[in-house]
């Protein structure tokens, strides 16, 4: 947005905000309309309104290079991809006997999509332009859907459905979800942040870029099953506490980063945190949620990690348009993942006094 249609960086980060917060409140309505009306065809509708989003923004950028026409169908694509969300979790999670191996599992599946997505949108932006990073993740979506009709729909515990209410959440998942919100933060200078900062302050062209997010998707590939199999050694909140410390290693050493294999071995520390706290926490739901209004749930969830994902790109972008030090720049940026440790902390220690989270056993 920058580089092509000269979006200001702040007014960057707050599109991304706005983006995921909105997000945030359709994902608990997504949630429930999971549900209601089935997992399978909330799937499969919003996929389809993904496409048709993602060739608008093909035809916008390509044809009528609009910023504030962009802009909208930009937030209305990412609105479609969060309506998903929920169901999809939800449906794995009542697929699997075992929800933190299923989400696992399910990682290392989307993860080779993602290792090769970025590193593929580099090279094309690169040879044939900006909108057509647009036009493939178009095509993409259109050999996904198939496989998607393949699904089996899976149905919550309860017999009945009963209207949306906030009190029938569990109250445990609003606490998790608080200290989800401050530890997305940091999880999101993964997209604007990181790539702004390689850019700007270390002179990394978008192929390199795409080679450090190449990273990430690899070594989720590679090294997920084992951070599964130790999380469920050590349990639930520890592994929530050992991946928020992995992201704040990984992240604060972008600070002494100038080379682009220097960038991926601190991206390769970041995704060990990843690794070990994606999964937990959609296992963590999964388990709070005991096979009740399990879409609900994942909606509400998603709502407080969309929100963090909200408030972190305005925040990256505004450390970067602040700051000139490195050290400062990602030193406040890790900040509020070291209050989510704080708080696993304490729901650890409060859930052992109560009716435990358990690993998959």
């Amino acid at each position: 947005m920058n580089d092509v249609l000269k979006v200001p960086l702040l007014l960057i980060g707050l599109i991304f905000a706005f983006n995921a917060v909105l997000g945030g409140f359709i994902q608990i309505i997504a949630g429930h309309l999971g549900d209601e009306y089935g997992f399978k065809r909330i799937i499969l509708t919003f996929m389809s309104l993904y496409f048709v989003t993602l060739f608008s923004l093909f035809i916008s950028a390509i044809a009528f290079p609009i910023p504030l026409l962009f802009v909208a169908l930009f937030i209305l694509n990412q609105a479609m991809g969060s309506m998903m969300m929920p169901s999809l979790n939800a449906l794995l999670s009542l697929s699997s006997d075992a929800p933190l191996a299923g989400f696992s599992y399910f990682r290392v599946a989307a993860n080779l999509g993602w290792a090769f997505g970025p590193a593929t949108a580099g090279v094309v932006a690169y040879s044939l332009g900006y909108p057509y990073i647009y036009l493939l993740a178009a095509l993409s979506t259109v050999v996904a859907f198939p496989l998607l009709l393949l699904l089996t729909d899976k149905k919550n515990e309860s017999k009945t459905m009963e209207r949306f209410s906030f009190r029938k959440v569990d109250k445990r998942l609003y606490l998790f979800g608080i200290a989800i919100t401050f530890l997305f933060v940091v999880v999101s200078q993964f997209s604007v942040t990181l790539s702004i900062y390689a850019n700007h302050f270390e002179g990394l062209g978008t192929a390199a870029i795409g080679l450090i997010y190449f990273v990430n998707g690899i070594a989720v590939a590679a090294f997920q099953i084992p951070i599964y199999r130790l999380v469920n050694k050590i349990g639930l909140w520890n592994g929530m506490i050992i991946g928020s410390i992995f992201y704040i290693i990984g992240y604060f050493s972008m600070a002494f980063d100038h080379t682009l294999y220097q960038f991926m071995f601190s991206m390769l520390v970041v995704t060990m945190g990843e690794n070990a706290v994606t999964p937990t926490g959609n296992a963590m739901v999964s388990k709070i949620a005991a096979g009740r209004s399990v879409g609900t749930h994942m909606g509400v969830y998603n709502f407080f990690l969309s929100m963090g994902r909200g408030m972190g790109p305005s925040y990256g972008t505004f450390l970067l348009s602040y700051l000139n030090v490195p050290i400062e720049i990602w030193g406040l940026a890790v900040l509020p993942a070291g209050v989510a440790i704080f708080s696993f902390l304490t729901q650890k220690q409060k859930n052992s006094n109560e009716v435990p989270i358990t690993t998959d056993g």
